[in-house]
């Protein structure tokens, strides 16, 4: 079965890499860089997709312009009737939206705290120190309980995995959707 990644080069969502590096199944890897057309070709020919990075309920970022604003969707509304015949695995804030408003199935994130700015806005206490240990930390368990379970069953894992339960950490692993 063939994967492919997309997953736009930022600092911030890098420690997503942990999800796809090990995989021998990736047969191709996107980056911000790629067109429309190297999107839709690539999602046509994959099995499977693993979505990461930035995003809102309206899809995937690329990679910010220089005033700091995200202007392109390197994954849309436009790419929905080739998605919905792939099993998808999204991680950016607000997938499992994204999912839901066009009935797409597969493993979605919600809300997830990767950055200080992000932590202030939904109210967690935590620091910089933190939040860079418990993404890696969250992106190597999340690694491994795709690579060992069923997807259905990955929330459920990753809730169970959180042994810190920390404000950071408790708003992380609650927000992993099967649907």
């Amino acid at each position: 079965m063939a994967m492919t990644v997309i997953h736009a080069t930022d600092p911030t969502t890098q420690a997503l890499t942990h999800l796809y590096e090990e995989r021998d199944d990736v047969a191709c890897r996107l980056t911000e860089t790629a067109t429309n057309g190297d999107v839709v070709r690539a999602i046509r020919d994959a099995d499977s997709l693993m979505m990461l990075g930035h995003g809102n309920e309206y899809g995937l970022f690329s990679t910010p312009d220089s005033s700091g604003s995200y202007e392109r969707l390197l994954v849309s509304g436009r790419h929905v009737e080739f998605l919905r015949q792939k099993q998808c695995i999204a991680i950016w804030c607000h997938a499992d939206e994204f999912a839901r408003r066009y009935g797409l199935h597969g493993l979605f994130s919600g809300m997830i705290i990767s950055e200080m700015e992000e932590a202030a806005l939904y109210g967690i206490s935590t620091t910089k120190e933190e939040l860079g240990e418990e993404l890696h930390q969250f992106a190597r368990r999340l690694a491994f309980c795709i690579n060992h379970y069923e997807l259905g069953e990955v929330p459920e894992k990753m809730k169970a995995l959180d042994e810190k339960r920390s404000p950071l950490t408790s708003f992380n692993y609650e927000r992993l959707f099967w649907l």
